[in-house]
Formats: C-alpha cells, structure tokens, sequence
C-alpha cells in the first residue's frame, strides 16, 4: 500500500530505477528472498522430472564416439576405389585404429606400390582382393536380380569391370557390410548399383544420409542407401547400405 492515489503511483513507477547495483547485497538479497516466495517449486521439478536433455557432443566428442561404436561393430568394408592412394591411407588410418576391416579391391601389386608410395603400412585389419580373380564368380548372381531386365551374362561381365558393381554384389551377398566410394567416382556411379541391384521392392524411395568424418587430416566421406517405403508400398523390409 502507498499513501498516493493511482494516478500519481503511476507517474512515480514510471521514474522509478529498476536497477539493483552489484555492490548493493542488501538490495539484492530483498529481490532474491521476495522473488523465491513466488515461486513454485513443485512446478518447476515436475518439468525436470518429465523433460529429456538433449546431448550435444562437440566434433572431437562426436569422433571420437563414433569411433568407439564401429570398433564395437567390428565390421567388413569393401573399397571399390581400391588402388587411389587417398583411399589406401584412410583404409591404413581405420585399420591402424581398429574402426573396421577394410577389403581394397584392386591389382594387389598396384595397392602395394601405392602404399609403399606414401610410407604407409598395410597390416593387419586390411585384406586386398583381385578384382580379376573374383569377379567371374558374381556373374551369376547379377544375371539373376536382373533378369527382369533382360541382363545376360555377357553384359553382366561388363558391369562387373566396374568395382563398385562388384563391390555391391559383394554387398548383396553379406560379404561384407558395407561400400565406400567416392575419390573417384560420382556420387551417381556409387547409389546407382544398390538401386539396380535390388529391385525386388516397389513402391519404396531411396534415402540419403551423409555424415563428414576428418580423420587424421584425411576426409572421409560416409554416405548410407536405405531404403524407405514409399506411397504404395505394403512393407519397408530389410535395408540396405552404399556408403561413401
């Protein structure tokens, strides 16, 4: 209560210094204890009790993280891009660190030559495969998901002499678990052949995920093909992944 009416209370308000100086506690102690006497405690913990935290790790946190569930995972990449010296160093950097098992598919003199090339030391965690010495075993396979498409076996033999065909049969057959491409071909030459090469699920789209991993000073580009279910579709199935 103030001894004024509303009218001169108000113009009194409107001079009034709303600022509590940093060296008055006195003052600041009063704000404090009168504000807390309005507040509902109960209220506020109820909000925590319900509410989840958002994580947010930071880029080192988020690596390193990231790097800890794939050693876990313990899975088998194929590298369709095999002798590209970018690609040998970043196979040696995820072996080195226990993130995967890397296949290089290549001539297994050139992926050496390569690696020799840049000090680089292809050990354990890395497997290389001859594309040449593989490749024919695959024919059958390809000529089969693609039958409705009129393949034969001579064009399949054609599209095998690309590795990244070849490294998505070798997907396809739970050979390995996932593909990574891209130093060298489009990013259209690296989806194109999972979708091709499973055409059993009408109706579904295609989704795209890019996550960017510098590791090292060497870029990693990891991209994951899953499938979705489209419109029309009656069941989402299995997925399946092209990374790069």
């Amino acid at each position: 209560m103030v001894n004024t009416n509303t009218w001169q209370t108000s113009l009194s308000l409107q001079s009034f210094n709303l600022e509590v100086p940093v060296d008055d506690h006195e003052r600041i102690e009063k704000v404090q204890e009168y504000v807390a006497n309005y507040i509902n405690a109960d209220w506020i913990e109820s909000l925590t009790a319900t509410s989840e935290r958002s994580r947010r790790l930071s880029p080192p946190a988020f690596r390193y993280q990231l790097t800890e569930l794939a050693r876990k995972a313990g899975k088998r990449v194929v590298l369709p891009e095999g002798d590209e010296p970018r690609t040998v160093k970043a196979a040696a950097i995820c072996a080195e660190r226990g993130i995967a098992t890397c296949v290089l598919l290549g001539n297994p003199d050139e992926i050496n030559r390569v690696a020799a090339a840049q000090g680089v030391e292809l050990g354990a965690g890395i497997e290389i495969v001859d594309p040449e010495v593989v490749r024919e075993s695959y024919v059958g396979r390809l000529v089969e998901l693609r039958k409705n498409k009129g393949m034969t076996e001579a064009v399949a033999r054609e599209q095998l002499e690309d590795n990244v065909v070849l490294g998505t049969l070798m997907l396809e057959q739970d050979e390995v678990d996932g593909l990574v491409s891209g130093a060298v071909h489009t990013t259209a030459n690296t989806i194109r052949p999972p979708l091709a090469a499973d055409q059993n699920r009408a109706g579904q789209l295609a989704g795209l995920l890019r996550v960017l991993h510098a590791a090292a000073g060497t870029g990693l580009r990891l991209r994951r093909l899953r499938d979705q279910p489209g419109p029309d579709s009656r069941a989402a199935g299995g997925n399946r992944y092209s990374v790069r």
